[in-house]
């Protein structure tokens, strides 16, 4: 039988029912079709109504409570299970109310009582169920379109998160946490190393052309999640030209084993490069960190390992060395943050400093420099406007000048006169961002200089003129971020500064960042970072 359209669209429903006036009197009690029904079946008894309903599968099954063969709390109990989707209403007579409690507990919608039934409730009963089978239908034509487009845009999904994971100023712990489970992503915040893999022989990838490269690029990813399939639970994602961060979640094990783990996935990259591609690389490993916020910093120092071993030519796998001579290697660790955190507060005159001292460390003949680690701390700088205009101006920034020349600069003035324009194009686009963004911006500001004072909503709005109401709302609407979490966030962050860098004491610190009561002070402070100050102290020695 051929159903047309208009019948596939409307609720389907079964009668099942021994007495025959009972189902002519449901038939005929109400205009089915004019209020969006259509009677597939009836039934005599409970074994003809089981037959019918596995085979049509109908929208809603009206069932008498006493049947032969099967009554109609059998029935549900055959068929719940079977036809998920599925809605039963119960046809009971007055001395059957221990079927019905029973039919209810299985999962019957409603119960209607035979004596009783008039059109008007009936209709109204019918139409409460449909509603609901509608809005299951809806939720399941959004879930299967979701589930469409997280498969069609799974790897860029993906490399959109783990580049936020390592170039985003902030990072929610626990907004993450629901990517990952909505992404597939199995990454365990314990013992997690950022291992970053560089290509050396570029030559061979700059002869492609555009196209030719973006293969060779998804290429190189490919193989290296073919291994990474052998070492889980760890990911890839492509950071630069021929550069690609692999984020690793080692697990339990002593600093040896976690040396060696981590040295033997080095190991395989390289060589599956070199056999397949021929391409040498150079990898650089950061230490192990345990929150994915430390992820940002765990990049930079696999970054650094690599700068760190520059020199050392016959060594193609480095370590981060925490203790490593300074002087011997250009680093640029200070101007990060301070670019980041004007970025933040959206001060002109501390990014223009910030980038200014980028250049004289360029031009300081007391630091070593190479071409690689100059490239690898300007793309930095580039994923970090990157996310930062897209974050305030919902923009990409533009690609053509200064960015893709990034890889033509070769001399020192190259890279100092791109640095130079790159800090005039972000200073224009600092003076067009919306008034709003500026408020907040203004109230950041704020904050960060009068953390250790005791502001609040009110104080900071009355500083800025606005009522606290529409501070409150702008700050959220702006950045997606209540006020008082990113006041607890700029305290908590100064904190675990000065216990690492500081001598005073926990109480005092607490003072220092706006929290007098050191009880109130260790209280906030582990529930932003899962550790007391002095645990935190302890782990920094």
């Amino acid at each position: 039988m051929q159903i047309s359209r208009q019948e596939d669209q409307m609720i389907s429903v079964m009668i099942a029912d021994d007495e025959t006036l009972a189902r002519v009197g449901l038939k005929t009690m109400v205009p089915w079709e004019k209020y969006g029904f259509n009677l597939v079946a009836e039934a005599e008894n409970g074994k003809v109504a089981m037959d019918l309903a596995l085979q049509l599968k109908p929208d809603i099954i009206i069932t008498d409570i006493k049947m032969p063969l099967l009554n109609g709390v059998e029935l549900i109990s055959a068929l719940r299970e079977r036809l998920k989707e599925t809605k039963f209403i119960v046809l009971s007579s007055y001395g059957d109310f221990d079927y019905v409690k029973e039919a209810m507990r299985i999962g019957a919608e409603d119960y209607i009582l035979k004596l009783e039934m008039e059109p008007e409730p009936f209709v109204e009963l019918l139409n409460k169920v449909k509603g609901k089978i509608e809005a299951e239908r809806s939720r399941h034509e959004e879930e299967r379109a979701d589930e469409w487009y997280k498969r069609r845009n799974l790897p860029a999904l993906r490399e959109k998160l783990f580049q936020d994971l390592l170039f985003s100023y902030y990072i929610n712990e626990e907004e993450v946490r629901v990517q990952f489970d909505y992404l597939d992503i199995n990454l365990h915040a314990e013992n997690l190393v950022c291992l970053l893999v560089r290509v050396e022989n570029r030559e061979l990838y700059e002869k492609y052309g555009v196209d030719d490269r973006y293969v060779l690029t998804y290429g190189v990813t490919n193989i290296i999640e073919e291994i990474l399939q052998n070492y889980p639970p760890a990911y890839v994602t492509s950071t630069n030209t021929m550069e690609f961060a692999i984020i690793h979640s080692i697990g339990a094990g002593s600093e040896t084993e976690t040396k060696h783990a981590v040295e033997k996935l080095a190991a395989h990259v390289e060589g599956a490069l070199k056999t397949f591609l021929n391409f040498k690389c150079r990898i650089g490993i950061s230490e192990p960190c345990s929150r994915l916020r430390e992820l940002k910093t765990a990049y930079r120092q696999a970054s650094t390992a690599l700068d760190q071993g520059f020199s050392e030519l016959k060594r193609t796998i480095h370590h981060y060395q925490r203790q490593f001579d300074a002087s011997l290697t250009v680093g640029f660790e200070e101007e990060f943050k301070q670019i980041e955190k004007a970025f933040h507060v959206l001060d002109g005159e501390m990014l223009t400093e910030a980038f200014d001292q980028f250049v004289r460390k360029i031009d300081d003949s007391r630091f070593n420099k190479s071409e690689e680690s100059l490239r690898g701390s300007c793309w930095s700088l580039t994923f970090m406007v990157t996310v930062w205009e897209k974050e305030f101006t919902g923009e990409d920034l533009d690609r053509t000048a200064p960015l893709s020349s990034l890889e033509q600069l070769r001399t020192l003035d190259d890279f100092r006169n791109w640095i130079l324009e790159l800090k005039d194009k972000v200073i224009s686009l600092l003076h067009n961002i919306d008034d709003g963004n500026n408020i907040v911006a203004r109230a950041k500001k704020y904050m960060l200089e009068h953390y250790d004072k005791d502001i609040s909503l009110k104080t900071v709005s009355q500083q800025l003129n606005i009522s606290p109401n529409y501070l409150s709302s702008l700050f959220k609407r702006t950045t997606n971020e209540n006020f008082i979490d990113f006041l607890i966030q700029a305290r908590i962050e100064q904190a675990r500064y000065l216990l690492k860098n500081s001598g005073s004491k926990i109480y005092e610190i607490g003072m220092k960042v706006g929290y007098p009561d050191a009880y109130y002070f260790s209280k906030i402070f582990k529930k932003v970072t899962g550790l007391t100050p002095q645990e935190y102290r302890s782990l920094q020695k």
